[in-house]
């Protein structure tokens, strides 16, 4: 009896070691604030926009928990970075998590008690204005089957108004246009343009994919140097 009731806690006690999340790690603010310096990681605010604008930590991400479009921006974040997230006292951020996981994102650190004891504990947050939302155009295949055989040298770039490396890279990418006048350069609303994703097979935002006489020469995704970039562009 004793050696049966030995092996069922031998059992249990494996049980529940396995049914911690090996990829959803919550941590205090002194932990997170450490984590975001290394800046190799992307932040996510799930909160809505007005509490985001109000106060959110520096280059978060705003995607709205609450939006019907929530788990479709979720997938074209990039799953193989570590991920940042946190809400308002970790409700929200811990369901978001969990969400995350099952995506299949592979690092995520979750703030305990969100944003409230990152401000109590002396964290400092900015403040941003909403900007006007303006629709991006939408592309078919064919308008940029067309563009690629009308230029040499293309470097399409897939983005998003609400992610900030895409926000990162729009300064680069401008000056290599500026800097390039043989390059030719299509920016691509990944919100607008689902179908076009789906056809160049783009996983996640910013992406990159450079064309050389209509036929594919290199693809990226996530933040490029522009030294890096202008190689490839050569």
């Amino acid at each position: 009896m004793r050696l049966t009731l030995f092996f069922f806690s031998i059992i249990f006690f494996f049980s529940c070691e396995t049914t911690e999340s090996q990829v959803i790690k919550n941590i205090d603010s002194q932990q997170f604030f450490k984590k975001i310096n290394k800046k190799n990681g992307i932040i996510i605010d799930v909160r809505t926009p007005e509490e985001f604008h109000s106060g959110h930590i520096k280059e978060a991400t705003n995607i709205n928990f609450y939006d019907k479009d929530f788990i479709d921006k979720l997938q074209i974040v990039s799953k193989n970075l570590p991920i940042y997230i946190y809400c308002r006292s970790g409700g929200r951020s811990s369901l978001a998590a969990t969400k995350m996981e099952a995506l299949g994102f592979t690092m995520v650190y979750n703030l305990s008690r969100g944003i409230e004891a990152w401000c109590s504990d002396g964290y400092h947050t900015i403040k941003s204005h909403a900007v006007e939302h303006i629709v991006p155009p939408a592309f078919s295949n064919l308008e940029v089957d067309n563009f690629l055989d009308s230029n040499d040298i293309v470097l399409l770039v897939f983005s998003t108004e609400w992610c900030v490396p895409c926000k990162k890279m729009i300064p680069i990418i401008q000056e290599i246009k500026k800097e390039n006048t043989k390059i030719d350069v299509l920016f691509l609303d990944a919100d607008e343009n689902k179908q076009l994703m789906k056809s160049y097979e783009i996983q996640a935002v910013p992406g990159f994919i450079v064309f050389k006489y209509s036929k594919e020469f290199f693809r990226h995704t996530g933040v490029i140097s522009k030294e890096e970039l202008l190689v490839r562009l050569k």
